[in-house]
């Protein structure tokens, strides 16, 4: 009997301790937030392009060389070459046609933002095959090249075939314009 009256008085110990800590128990409420992140874009891609040789053929200025006669024997091809899976050009090409010494194109290429961040030009680069014994290639970037999104800026890529080229013979390069987010170029 002792042995009951003591299991008793735990249980019921136990329910006063649960009697009482449910009294004083804290109310409360919580609050949720829920968090998404969507990330933008960088994106550019080659929306214009164009070449100086529209009629006589460009001569490397303050030279020897001279058109004076307005001969139009070489030409200036600037045409698309690879497009990105929207449809944007990524990469065009530029070749000279029946180029000699002297011949001097100038060619344009107007990149435009088409991402949602804000990028500067990282760097640029030729990729193989540049020939500096027979070509001499200036390229021309803007002192500023952060662009907006939708914003434009023009790249010129001067090219002077120099008197030390071959003749019948084919020289190629490859140029790579690197655009990054505005906030981790220098």
């Amino acid at each position: 009997m002792k042995a009951l009256n003591t299991v008793m008085g735990l249980a019921l110990a136990g329910l006063a301790i649960l009697a009482l800590g449910t009294a004083v128990a804290m109310w409360y409420e919580t609050l949720l937030v829920n968090t998404y992140v969507e990330t933008g874009e960088v994106k550019v891609a080659w929306v214009d392009w164009q070449c100086s040789d529209t009629g006589s053929d460009p001569q490397l200025p303050e030279s020897n060389f001279h058109n004076d006669e307005g001969k139009d024997v070489a030409q200036c091809i600037v045409e698309p070459e690879v497009y990105d899976e929207d449809e944007n050009v990524v990469k065009v090409n530029i070749t000279l046609v029946n180029a000699y010494p002297g011949y001097n194109p100038v060619i344009t290429l107007t990149v435009e933002n088409i991402g949602t961040i804000p990028v500067k030009l990282l760097n640029y680069s030729f990729n193989g095959g540049y020939d500096n014994q027979a070509l001499n290639v200036i390229i021309t970037v803007p002192e500023d090249t952060q662009l907006h999104s939708g914003g434009t800026h023009d790249i010129t890529i001067n090219i002077t075939v120099l008197q030390t080229a071959s003749e019948d013979s084919t020289y190629s390069f490859e140029l790579e314009f690197t655009y990054a987010q505005w906030n981790e170029v220098p």
